[in-house]
């Protein structure tokens, strides 16, 4: 199996952690993942604001590109890029006369493009259990966490076709067999505010208050992402969050790459740890520390 790997515009700039983790995990789990030649942006939500074709064309120039590569998947660790491609493939697999357009100014054929998959799609499949639960070094036991979905891994249902879109359950499992303590809670695919950072930062506070008060109501230590946006309105926003809940928030947001890379053994400098505003490390050793006590 050939498994394309696209980081997307966000892995290489404000979440090089996550690229990072991601790749040391796949390094660990001996996944070959083959970064996908030129990639380009995937238009997010300039492109197709400028002209429809162009919000076509853009996510689909890396499908086309996939396609030639021969690869029989495309990874896209990027829940919004992930969207868009799949949105992008969607359209034109359901209109030819859409499609054709598409490839006239692709200049490539977009006729049975490979499937494109977050990592979670993969790695919480039956056949990696067995190699993830055999890769553990550290007992993370004690440590707590909520998974936080985001808006896009599975949703809107119709287009990424993968998981429950109201209770997806992919993070979940994974971070269970690491023995990591995975809490139920309300939170998991609600809003972070997304993009609104940039332009209404009061809606990305308000929103990621509820996120922070159901995440500490359920018990937890942390909360796992798979998202960098989520991530980026989590871990920088805490200072204003706090101001706003009149009282002190320093709860690490990590991404799942990062704690199961952690569990298996791997460095904290070498999962990107040390890029994070709320540092994690702390909160990390302790639990191991707590645990070696505990059974000391």
């Amino acid at each position: 199996m050939r498994y394309g790997y696209y980081p997307g515009c966000s892995l290489e700039g404000i979440s090089v952690e996550y690229d990072e983790s991601m790749r040391r995990l796949f390094e660990r789990l001996e996944v070959t993942i083959e970064d996908l030649p030129d990639w380009i942006c995937c238009g997010t939500l300039a492109a197709p604001s400028l002209s429809p074709l162009l919000g076509l064309a853009t996510p689909l120039w890396n499908v086309a590109r996939a396609k030639r590569e021969g690869y029989d998947r495309l990874i896209a660790p990027c829940s919004a890029c992930l969207y868009h491609f799949k949105h992008a493939a969607k359209r034109v697999a359901e209109n030819a006369a859409l499609r054709a357009e598409v490839e006239a100014v692709l200049e490539m054929p977009l006729a049975a493009p490979p499937p494109i998959i977050h990592p979670l799609e993969l790695l919480a499949a039956d056949a990696f259990e067995p190699r993830i639960r055999g890769s553990v070094q550290r007992d993370l036991s004690d440590l707590k966490v909520v998974c936080y979905y985001g808006c896009h891994i599975s949703r809107p249902a119709a287009v990424m076709q993968f998981d429950d879109p109201e209770n997806p359950q992919s993070m979940d499992r994974l971070l269970s067999w690491v023995g990591v303590q995975v809490l139920d809670w309300p939170g998991k695919v609600d809003c972070c505010g997304a993009h609104f950072s940039m332009i209404k930062p009061g809606i990305v506070v308000d929103l990621c208050a509820r996120l922070f008060e159901a995440a500490l109501e359920a018990g937890a230590d942390a909360i796992v992402v798979a998202c960098p946006m989520c991530h980026a309105n989590l871990d920088t926003r805490q200072d204003e969050i706090a101001a706003k809940l009149s009282w002190p928030l320093r709860m690490p947001v990590l991404y799942f790459s990062q704690v199961l890379g952690y569990a298996m053994g791997l460095p904290a400098e070498r999962l990107g740890f040390q890029r994070h505003i709320v540092d994690p490390v702390p909160l990390m050793v302790a639990k191991c520390q707590q645990r070696m006590k505990d059974e000391g």
